[in-house]
């Protein structure tokens, strides 16, 4: 798809009204989690949770072809998987209305469950670390199925010689890709449940790649080459500040093992990250900034939101940028752009500055209609803390990320609904069989991943992997304009 330059004049309505309607995140609910009128997919775990208020209640849910109800004698409502799972197939494209009651059934609380005919990706991936991340002595990449609370891990860096592990990235389908650091560490690839281990270092680029996205087919991995730093903080909310003093962008042919790059991001006089290929495969979407010196001149980074032709038939880029969101120009800062799977959106963070919005309370979410080059905030969606690390479900209709609305430390996994018109609805968090779960793990989930089939690794494999198997090296190709 043809991108589009975004409209200044919708930018700056963005930014100077979108908090206004952001979701309120203050209000106290008497369920935990706060389940209260949303918007699911009928193929979603139930969604347990806990009532505060009366313990002996009685839970009624109501729709088109539903009447079922179910009691509770200590504020604890879990429903039965079986009749969940049917409940909501019966009532899809319907409304179900839930009312609790108490003794001599007094009314404590009614809300509605809009059941959406489209269904989300059953499988999601999550990164568990500790909530400051200047350590990394325990970190697990789990697999959950959102369909039940199945879960399993697919690497645990205690099996690695405590080595950090990151950005478990997927096509959607049935490729995907994730980095294991260390003296034996690599990128592990996944194409089609063949899995090789690939150093992505090569003396022609400028570093071991980092943040990237794989392209529809599964065939290419574009990727940040950057030298990233981390700065502890005073602030009780602002705890880190992650920085690269210099990056650029490279190109990865799984086929072929071969990595590529182009004059247009490459070098000093630009710093570029987080990129993406659109739905199509032939435009690469990134964040970019000027270069200054870091960290003096960190709260001075803003990165726009750019975009480069790609030509999958060469594996080149086409050497020419274009800036479809000037941050200077607005005095922000976007990262981590995303395209929906149908090719009609993207959705990226926006903060202050900076390429770290995990600690930046101001980031939301903001979506780009690349039809009409507009963009606006996902109002209902966004809560007045960080948003971010956003993944999209195959259907183009869910989209999975993590916030850390509540108390602004852990983040956690949120799902929301986009409607056709790209309008983001109220989010609501992972469902867990003890949805207490929030308030006693003492680790952040973050870096969502969704997708449709099973990752064919586990954790005992990753370990295989990283001791025993050696990484291939790839073949570095000079860039060659058409």
């Amino acid at each position: 798809m043809k991108s589009k330059v975004i409209s200044v004049l919708s930018l700056l309505v963005c930014l100077l009204c979108g908090c206004s309607n952001r979701q309120s995140d203050c209000t106290d609910f008497s369920i935990f989690p706060d389940y209260t009128d949303i918007t699911v997919p009928y193929n979603i775990a139930p969604l347990n949770f806990d009532f505060y208020g009366e313990k002996s209640i009685k839970v009624q849910i109501q729709g088109a072809k539903t009447d079922f109800s179910c009691k509770s004698g200590n504020g604890k409502v879990r429903f039965p998987q079986n009749r969940w799972k049917r409940m909501l197939a019966e009532e899809k494209g319907n409304t179900l209305s839930v009312t609790i009651t108490g003794a001599n059934a007094k009314v404590l609380e009614n809300f509605v469950w809009t059941v959406s005919e489209f269904p989300i990706d059953p499988f999601l991936s999550y990164r568990l670390i500790e909530p400051s991340y200047e350590t990394w002595n325990h970190i697990v990449v789990v697999e959950r199925n959102v369909e039940n609370f199945d879960t399993r891990l697919l690497s645990n860096n205690n099996l690695t010689e405590r080595s950090c592990m990151n950005c478990h990235i997927s096509n959607g389908t049935n490729s995907s890709f994730f980095h294991v650091r260390g003296p034996k560490g690599g990128t592990v690839v996944n194409r089609n449940g063949r899995i090789t281990k690939l150093n992505t270092r090569n003396d022609s680029v400028l570093t071991t790649s980092a943040y990237g996205a794989m392209s529809a087919d599964g065939r290419y991995g574009v990727f940040t080459a950057a030298q990233i730093f981390m700065l502890d903080r005073s602030h009780r909310t602002k705890r880190v500040e992650v920085y690269d003093t210099n990056s650029d962008l490279v190109v990865v042919d799984f086929d072929k093992e071969t990595i590529t790059d182009c004059p247009a991001v490459k070098g000093p006089e630009y710093q570029e990250t987080f990129p993406c290929f659109s739905a199509d495969g032939r435009t690469i979407y990134f964040c970019r900034a000027l270069h200054k010196e870091q960290p003096e001149n960190t709260k001075q980074m803003h990165y726009s939101l750019c975009s480069i032709g790609f030509d999958p038939e060469t594996g080149m880029m086409d050497n020419n940028v274009a800036v479809l969101a000037d941050a200077d120009l607005l005095n922000t800062s976007f990262n981590q752009p995303r395209v929906s799977p149908d090719g009609r959106f993207l959705v990226a963070s926006m903060s202050d500055f900076g390429t770290f919005p995990i600690w930046h309370d101001e980031c939301e979410l903001v979506l780009f209609d690349l039809e009409t080059g507009k963009m606006f905030p996902l109002a209902m969606t966004n809560s007045s803390n960080s948003e971010s690390h956003h993944s999209w479900s195959g259907n183009s209709h869910w989209l999975v990320f993590a916030s850390k609305r509540g108390d602004k430390v852990f983040g956690r996994i949120y799902i929301a609904y986009i409607d056709g018109k790209g309008e983001g609805y109220k989010a609501f968090v992972l469902p867990q069989k003890n949805p207490n779960v929030y308030n006693t793990t003492l680790k952040s989930y973050n870096m969502p991943e969704i997708y449709t089939t099973p990752e064919p690794y586990g954790a005992r494999d990753i370990e295989t992997y990283y001791k025993d198997v050696k990484s291939s090296n790839l073949t570095y190709l000079p860039y060659m304009s058409k």
